[in-house]
């Protein structure tokens, strides 16, 4: 893997992300309406948001921790890990995998699983207000040393640019849009 790779990685994921915000943001205008509504007691319309007002946009940084985890497994941005070489034989559940395997983790059957996403295919952001532990099971950026690098420069890529879009351009609801 070459530092191209991870920077176009980066840059593809970021903005894939960005759309299908946006996308789900005007479906659910409750949400819009609220985030806005914060920003804009922060920024009073009159300057950009930056990473220093993060302290002071709960709402905001709530939704873009929710909405990332639910475009992620909603929109399979990501549907599989990358390839790793097992370096032992090892046992996974009752398969043998032998030294020098290639594997990989198919993302996209974790994240939709009915065992923890009954309605699997449906945009569900309160699905992680209940307490419970879904989520460990999306995990967009990976975790552990096999994380991805890139997680806290697309975090706040992601509050920044999605801000700006707030602070200057209007969102309009379409009666022509649906989830499915």
């Amino acid at each position: 893997m070459s530092l191209l790779d991870l920077w176009t990685a980066g840059q593809e994921t970021t903005t894939v992300t960005l759309k299908w915000a946006f996308s789900f943001l005007l479906l659910h205008p409750q949400v819009k309406s609220r985030v806005e509504e914060e920003l804009l007691s922060i920024t009073k319309g009159q300057r950009p948001l930056s990473v220093t007002d993060r302290t002071n946009t709960p709402y905001y940084n709530a939704v873009l921790n929710v909405l990332l985890k639910e475009i992620h497994r909603c929109a399979l941005i990501v549907p599989m890990n990358f390839w790793r070489v097992t370096s032992e034989d090892t046992m996974v559940g009752s398969y043998f995998i032998s030294k020098g395997t290639s594997i990989a983790a198919q993302i996209s059957s974790i994240m939709t699983d009915e065992k923890y996403f009954i309605d699997k295919y449906q945009f569900n952001p309160d699905r992680y207000l209940t307490g419970d532990r879904i989520e460990q099971v999306v995990v967009p950026f990976g975790f552990g040393k096999r994380a991805c690098p890139g997680e806290s420069l697309a975090q706040a890529e992601l509050y920044l640019m999605s801000s700006f879009d707030y602070h200057n351009f209007p969102y309009f609801e379409s009666p022509k849009v649906s989830e499915r």
